[in-house]
């Protein structure tokens, strides 16, 4: 009954991921939105100041006043108002630039000219703008010895008398923009790119959260691993100081060791046999880092396990335990070269026996699907309680399809908001196909904050989604750019050594 109620309470989340996961995914492409900025501001900055035209205004204040002895304030002030408008217009005629440009001696005057009335008083201000302060000054100045003659006869019984003199103005009236604009296209352009690819990663059919996998692949949910960070401290991140995600580490967080634990015992509920492989589709989705802790989970109960890196071509288990794996490995034991027991190594931190690889090699899949690999694998199920086989992402590679055929139980390794959930479904039909039981999928390095879907982490372990049948898994011709490797020499035909009994040589 509770877990009937735990999973109706994640079915119906507000939302059916949390969204920290698309600010996640958005924010990991920060140098992109960077780039795009940074480009548009660029370009807005260069455009403004190209257009950019200063202009520079000199202005004169006069008094009007009307002739004779009864003029008033408020006749004053309706004068100059009238005044004003008249001004404007005469001022900017054909006739009165001609006047200007003999008195000022300017080929052409480019610029405006106009008078407006201060408010509530008998001043008049004029204002000449122009894109060159000499020539504003210069037009201000023959309008003040030339304006008499040619309003005579407009003005009327007005008197004009100059208050203020025009002075060469220092300073454009219209300061650059250019940065100012270049900044808010910047910001819109961050705000864009950020909706953009928000809304890219929504549409996206990729796995967020349990809810998603339940509903989008076709095989039984295992749990989630949470996200753990490596670094601790910006100093750790600087120098890349940072802590191996095992549950023996001490600085591994107690949510991480918790959710490995309950997924060892989903995995020993549901186990067929005692050899596990753990794949993943893609790379960097966290396989070798669920092997190598599932498989320390199962030697803190079990007596006897077995940890095998078969990722020959991008070895990493011995990384990820800190160990400087200095001997042979497994694909000497798998080219004849050695065998098991004289590579094993045992590690007392955790107690657990590993066969790990030194080095890796893109020719090295016909290796794992020798014969030999298959020998390998029914020594380890007869000498140890549990035994882990860490393989090539599906997708890259058929290896582990050419295992599972000789495992006996197979756990997939989905990343959160990683691989589509299509290209899932088809390598969980092709897992299905094998002899090996396909246990499920374990939602890797998930973020989540539980407010908005009800996701949690641990939640509702072994609900089940339903099986349908998808086209012909489709992958990749080769491994691709999956690592630079050295020269690690040639090996003999595989085949030369079918009849080799690793039980009589221990």
């Amino acid at each position: 009954m509770e877990k009937k109620k735990e999973f109706q309470a994640e079915e119906y989340g507000l939302l059916p991921y949390d969204p920290i996961v698309i600010v996640i995914e958005v924010l990991r492409r920060w140098l992109l939105i960077l780039m795009v900025t940074v480009l548009v501001g660029t370009a807005v900055f260069t455009v403004s100041d190209f257009r950019y035209t200063p202009k520079y205004r000199a202005s004169a204040t006069l008094v009007v006043t009307s002739r004779g002895t009864s003029s008033t304030v408020y006749s004053n002030m309706v004068s100059t108002a009238n005044l004003a408008k008249v001004l404007t217009e005469l001022l900017g005629s054909t006739v009165f630039h001609q006047v200007i440009l003999e008195d000022t001696g300017l080929e052409a005057f480019d610029g405006s000219i106009s008078a407006t009335q201060v408010p509530d008083t008998n001043l008049l201000t004029m204002y000449v703008t122009s894109s060159d302060p000499r020539s504003a000054f210069l037009v201000a100045e023959a309008i003040l010895n030339n304006y008499e003659a040619v309003t005579a006869q407009v003005v009327g019984e007005v008197v004009l008398e100059v208050l203020q003199k025009p002075t060469v103005p220092m300073a454009p009236m219209n300061p650059r923009t250019a940065m100012s604009n270049a900044k808010q296209a910047m910001m819109l352009a961050a705000v864009a790119m950020f909706g953009l690819l928000a809304w890219i990663s929504c549409a996206r059919d990729s796995i967020r959260s349990s809810r998603e996998v339940r509903t989008k692949l076709h095989c039984h949910y295992l749990g989630d691993l949470p996200h753990e960070r490596r670094y601790k401290s910006l100093k750790a991140r600087l120098r890349r100081n940072g802590n191996t995600l095992l549950i023996s580490n001490p600085a591994t967080s107690f949510r991480f060791s918790e959710a490995v634990r309950k997924l060892r015992r989903s995995v020993e509920q549901q186990m067929a046999g005692n050899t596990l492989m753990v794949v993943s589709l893609l790379p960097n989705e966290g396989k070798s880092t669920v092997a190598v802790n599932l498989a320390m989970a199962l030697a803190k109960k079990h007596s006897k396990v077995l940890l095998i890196d078969c990722d020959l071509r991008k070895p990493s288990c011995a990384r990820q335990m800190g160990i400087k794996w200095e001997t042979l490995g497994v694909r000497d034991v798998l080219s004849g070269n050695s065998v098991p027991r004289e590579l094993i190594q045992h590690d007392s931190r955790s107690n657990l026996d590993v066969l790990l690889q030194r080095g890796g090699s893109m020719n090295s899949g016909d290796l794992v699907s020798s014969h030999r690999m298959k020998m390998l694998i029914e020594w380890a199920k007869k000498s140890y309680d549990f035994v882990v086989l860490d393989m090539p992402p599906m997708a890259q590679v058929t290896d582990a399809e050419s295992v599972m055929n000789t495992v006996d139980s197979t756990l997939l390794v989905v990343r959160q908001n990683a691989a589509p959930s299509k290209s899932l479904n088809k390598a969980i039909e092709a897992l299905n196909q094998g002899q090996a039981k396909l246990l499920g999928c374990v939602l890797n390095n998930v973020y989540a904050t539980g407010f908005f879907s009800g996701q949690g982490y641990g939640n509702a372990y072994g609900h089940y989604g339903q099986y349908s049948h998808y086209d012909r898994y489709g992958r990749y011709n080769h491994y691709g750019k999956y690592g630079k490797y050295g020269n690690y020499g040639k090996y003999g035909d595989t085949n030369a050594y079918e009849a080799y009994d690793f039980e009589k040589q221990d």
